[in-house]
């Protein structure tokens, strides 16, 4: 019975062991253009890792406007309570609730959204950025856009400013330094650029790309491209 008590002891100590943590999924998308591509929820949420019933989620949607200053949808599930008193099942109602709320705001925020005369990508991106770098865990933030900047900053809809971009790279890493100021520790952070180009956008994109890799690798993100997929729900 004694032995019994203490390999129960040990159970419930080993239980109390896992540290919760917090996943942060920001997502920007760009519906800028007539016929942009428009993401699942289960799309977006397949960056979302699987954790301890306990870990916290952040999920946040935002769209790219014509200024930076977009509206922002946040969804939070606190961090759970580990050992003697964890409730899985009470944690687990908390995450299916909270992805049902996430996923109908996407579907009716989609259906609102119209063509701009601009699009502020980069403000937009940058801003999202500084908010993830002041938290602690993983980290990703999904772009899904073409990353066509069409705002005071640059123009890729100016054929001067584009040959500019192709020809001279540096000299917009430096106007887009010198322009915006950019948290100086990313690390930890995975940018994922999701979008197929198509054969005439393919140098402007790849250009902007090298754009983005040259201002936040060099301050430790990960800058990744995914191809679009289409997944019905």
């Amino acid at each position: 019975m004694k032995k019994l008590a203490i390999i129960l002891i040990v159970l419930f100590i080993g239980c109390d062991k896992h540290n919760p943590k917090t996943q942060y999924l920001s997502t920007i998308i760009d519906l800028s253009e007539e016929g942009s591509y428009k993401p699942t929820s289960k799309e977006i949420l397949s960056y979302l890792k699987k954790g301890h019933h306990s870990d916290g989620i952040e999920i946040s949607l935002r769209y790219v406007s014509e200024t930076r200053y977009a509206p922002k949808y946040q969804f939070v599930l606190q961090q759970g309570e580990v050992g003697w008193l964890s409730n899985e099942d009470t944690q687990r109602r908390k995450k299916r609730l909270l992805l049902k709320q996430f996923k109908d705001t996407l579907q009716s925020t989609l259906e609102s959204q119209q063509p701009l005369q601009r699009s502020e990508i980069f403000r937009l991106v940058v801003d999202e950025l500084e908010h993830l770098s002041k938290q602690k865990g993983k980290r990703t933030l999904l772009l899904v856009s073409d990353i066509k900047e069409h705002s005071s900053l640059f123009s890729m809809y100016d054929k001067g400013q584009l040959q500019k971009l192709l020809r001279e790279p540096m000299t917009l890493v430096e106007l887009f330094q010198d322009h915006v100021v950019i948290p100086e520790n990313l690390s930890g952070i995975t940018l994922h650029i999701l979008y197929r180009p198509k054969p005439e956008e393919d140098l402007g994109f790849t250009a902007m790309v090298a754009l983005y890799r040259s201002l936040f690798e060099s301050r430790g993100a990960t800058v990744k491209v995914s191809q679009v997929h289409i997944i019905t729900l």
